[in-house]
C-alpha cells in the first residue's frame, strides 16, 4: 500500500513540475507578445510585412544552414575509427615470463614487517602481497 502511494506522490509531483514549467513557458510568450506589439503598434502594415519576411528569411536561413551542416561529415576529425583488440599472450607462452626478483621478494617481506596490521586495515593489498609471495616460491621450484 505504501509504494501505491509513492507512486502516486511522484506522478502528482511530476504533473505540478510540468504544469509549472508550462506556465512560466506561455508567460514568457505573453510578455514577448506585448512588448513585440509596443514596438510594432506604430508600423504602417507594409513596414509589418517587411519585418515578416526579414525574420522568416533569417530563421529560414538558420535553418538551412543547420541542416546542410549536418549532411557534412569531416574526414578528418569526426570520423571514429575502432581500434584493433590486442590479445594479450598467456604468461606461460612467452620466452621471458614473468619473474619476481629476490629483491622485489624482500620489498614484500620489509613491507609487511613496516605494516604488520596491513591485514585488517587493507585486505585487498594484504591478499596481492601474498599472491607475490606464492609467485616467487613458485617460480623457485
Amino acid at each position: 500500500m505504501k509504494s501505491i502511494k509513492s507512486g502516486i506522490a511522484k506522478a502528482d509531483l511530476a504533473n505540478k513540475a510540468a504544469s509549472r514549467i508550462a506556465n512560466g513557458i506561455i508567460k514568457t510568450q505573453n510578455v514577448f507578445a506585448k512588448y513585440m506589439y509596443d514596438v510594432t503598434r506604430n508600423w504602417k502594415q507594409k513596414q509589418q510585412w517587411i519585418f515578416l519576411y526579414m525574420v522568416c528569411l533569417v530563421f529560414d536561413g538558420l535553418s538551412i544552414v543547420a541542416i546542410v551542416n549536418s549532411f557534412k561529415t569531416k574526414t578528418e576529425g569526426k570520423a571514429i575509427m575502432p581500434k584493433p583488440i590486442a590479445v594479450p599472450k598467456n604468461i606461460q607462452q612467452q620466452n621471458n615470463p614473468f619473474i619476481i626478483t629476490e629483491n622485489e621478494f624482500q620489498q614484500v617481506q620489509e613491507y609487511k614487517r613496516k605494516y604488520p596490521a596491513l591485514q585488517k586495515e587493507r585486505p585487498g593489498l594484504y591478499d596481492s602481497l601474498n599472491l607475490v609471495e606464492q609467485m616467487y616460491y613458485s617460480q623457485k621450484k
